[in-house]
């Protein structure tokens, strides 16, 4: 009777599966930093005969038919073989918790079958979705480390909904590439206080997982404008970018550029005013009666293409009835002549570019302007800022940079270095890892002094710095001490031995000018050792290892400290340059 059961079970699974027909749809997902797509979550769409079936609806008759890993593999499957691109773009797989417990795991199924397709695992992330609750976290906590062992970037669909709880995000810090805040949360954030208070505890606890964020359901602009002024940058998906759709149309969105309310991660928050246009020859009580509703401080009035902001409450106060019932019924724009401190010309105000970088800039701007209100222009709109607004932002900004650069030479310290280089590998980007240490620096520090010690450091950092802004796709940070580190985004090799053999000749060059000319002359200064030994040294003498970027921040951190001690064996000055597993070392 089993028997005939189980047969009876396994015909009604083949035909249905059979009959069923999977669909894949892919939806973008976007950069926050530049509007470009980055990557695809892979969806899949069902069909049963002429009926769409939910999917939730379809996974649910699978797992009560026994056969929901055979259909997790089949959607897998078809969502890698459709998928057109091959290394330009990061592909999101949908992972149901009980796959992980299941017979099918740990047999190398996804590996295989992105692997078939061309594909390297780097460039597949793996999301742990939420429609299923993880029973053992021990479990999923060695199934991530699987996959990450594999080379697979992994995520957590959904956080704060359904059973991905904060407890189970917190278990698995240190293991995520991605964390996804929901739909539920995103969809209407602009109008929520408490969706965006949700969503900053949500994204500071991501934060410190050092997980990359995405943010889903982005549907409206006003929505995308509160992600991108008000949490921390990231990535996004939802109907905003483009609905899900075929791998036949993919063509349409890859590689394109979407425009952002504000330009990049800098943004400030702006004001939502009213706006009233009128011709010119319109009298003052259309402007009046209308003035009389407004309960904000600030409008914009249009008079036919001219604006002007408007202080409305400097200008209930001040005006006088007698200067109202004198103008009630003459053109608007007499008015404005005659109270033009009360009606300020937009194109007047100062301006803030979204591309402004420096807090020196805007303290200056603060200090310098007697305005209260400030235009911020993006792509030709126009945008308003209050004076405090600034302020806090100014305040923010240096705070941050206090916080997170180094003292002495104000470049980027291991937080911000963690941060960038995890975000290149979340994202696949192409990059050199470059290692900078000073020789024999504690010799030099305690035989000429912390001062020079702290000038010679500084000057390391100013060299850096001014490289960074000569060349393109450079980033610099600095570790602590006198190590430092450059981060070389999309440059090949040629460039990379050419642009760091000059830049350490230069190293070499300044630095020599901070010893005295008699060790200068004999070409070695003398110190002591660490075991307290006097010995010579020689004269600014620097390693510098280069190698492409990959794996995980532990994997560049490892390889960095073993070709870094390669190259301090060498006499003098050296950079290492691994390439393919092959090492080209030059002397200065």
């Amino acid at each position: 009777m089993q028997q005939l059961k189980r047969k009876l079970d396994e015909a009604i699974r083949q035909e249905f599966l059979r009959d069923l027909h999977i669909k894949t749809h892919y939806q973008p997902i976007v950069d926050l930093r530049s509007g470009k797509v980055v990557g695809f979550e892979a969806l899949s769409r069902f069909h049963l005969g002429d009926k769409d079936m939910p999917p939730l609806k379809v996974f649910s008759i699978a797992q009560d038919m026994n056969f929901l890993e055979e259909l997790e593999i089949l959607c897998r499957k078809y969502a890698l073989e459709r998928f057109p691109y091959k290394d330009q773009y990061v592909l999101f797989l949908n992972v149901l918790p009980s796959y992980l417990t299941s017979n099918k795991f740990g047999k190398g199924i996804t590996y295989s079958l992105v692997r078939a397709v061309g594909l390297e695992p780097t460039t597949v992330a793996l999301e742990i979705t939420e429609s299923q609750k993880v029973e053992k976290v021990g479990i999923l906590i060695e199934a991530l480390t699987y996959y990450k062992n594999l080379g697979f970037k992994v995520g957590l669909d959904d956080v704060g909904t359904g059973y991905n709880s904060l407890s189970l995000l917190l278990e698995l810090e240190g293991l995520l590439d991605f964390i996804k805040l929901p739909r539920e949360l995103i969809s209407g954030i602009s109008r929520s206080k408490i969706r965006r208070s949700i969503a900053k505890v949500l994204t500071d606890i991501a934060n410190s997982t050092g997980a990359q964020i995405i943010y889903e359901g982005v549907e409206k602009e006003e929505d995308l404008k509160v992600v991108v002024s008000e949490l921390p940058v990231g990535l996004a998906q939802g109907f905003y970018f483009s609905k899900p759709i075929e791998a036949e149309r993919l063509s349409e969105i890859a590689g394109k550029v979407y425009t952002l309310p504000f330009g990049n991660y800098n943004h400030l928050d702006y004001l939502q005013l009213q706006r009233l246009s009128l011709k010119r020859e319109d009298k003052l009580y259309k402007f009046i009666e209308w003035l009389n509703k407004v309960v904000d401080r600030y409008v914009v009035l249009d008079l036919e293409g001219k604006e002007y902001l408007v202080d409305v409450w400097k200008l209930k106060t001040n005006l006088q009835p007698m200067q109202i019932d004198l103008y009630y019924y003459k053109p608007v724009e007499e008015f404005i002549c005659k109270l033009k401190e009360m009606f300020i010309e937009v194109s007047q105000l100062p301006r803030i570019s979204v591309e402004y970088s420096s807090s020196e800039y805007l303290l200056n701007l603060v200090k310098t302007s007697h305005y209260d209100v400030f235009a911020l222009v993006s792509d030709e709109r126009v945008y308003f800022v209050e004076r405090h607004q600034l302020i806090d932002k100014v305040l923010s900004k240096i705070s941050e940079e206090l916080l997170n650069k180094n003292p002495l030479t104000r470049l980027p310290g291991n937080k911000l270095i963690e941060i960038h280089v995890k975000n290149l590998l979340s994202l696949n980007k192409d990059f050199w890892f470059c290692y900078i240490d000073i020789d024999n620096f504690k010799a030099f520090n305690d035989t000429y002094g912390f001062y020079l010690g702290d000038q010679l450091i500084k000057k390391v950092g100013f060299i850096l710095g001014h490289f960074q802004e000569e060349e393109e796709g450079v980033f610099v940070g600095h570790i602590g001490g006198d190590d430092f580190v450059l981060v070389l985004e999309d440059w090949h090799r040629e460039r990379v031995i050419e642009k760091l053999s000059a830049l350490l000749k230069r190293l070499k060059e300044e630095l020599t000018q901070l010893f005295n000319p008699e060790d200068i002359r004999r070409g070695y200064f003398i110190g002591r050792d660490r075991e307290g030994n006097l010995k010579p040294f020689p004269i600014a003498s620097i390693s510098m290892v280069a190698f492409k970027g990959g794996g995980t921040l532990q994997d560049i951190a490892q390889k960095s400290a073993k070709l870094k001690k390669k190259a301090k064996s060498e006499e003098g000055s050296v950079l290492l340059v691994e390439f393919l597993n092959q090492i080209l070392t030059i002397k200065r």
